[in-house]
């Protein structure tokens, strides 16, 4: 599954509007669950371990890939 594919999931927003800029504060339910559900999304998905750090600094979705792209995931 891709990132976009990933993101319009788990916030219910069209894939076709998820671009490296799209931020926390662009999409509504972007809350602390909704984040959770996110990392857990993106660890299954992309078989990586995030670290505190990065899901704390995890504020759009360019923050995304390029925590997915350090843990060596291809994104």
């Amino acid at each position: 599954m891709s990132l976009e594919s990933i993101f319009a999931e788990v916030f219910n927003i069209p894939e076709s509007t998820v671009v490296d800029g799209l931020s926390l504060h662009d999409i509504d339910n972007w809350d602390s669950l909704a984040h959770m559900m996110l990392i857990t999304r993106l660890e299954d998905d992309f078989r990586v371990q995030l670290s505190g750090d990065e899901i704390a600094d995890m504020r759009s979705v360019g923050d995304a890939r390029l925590a997915l792209r350090r843990q060596g995931a291809a994104v």
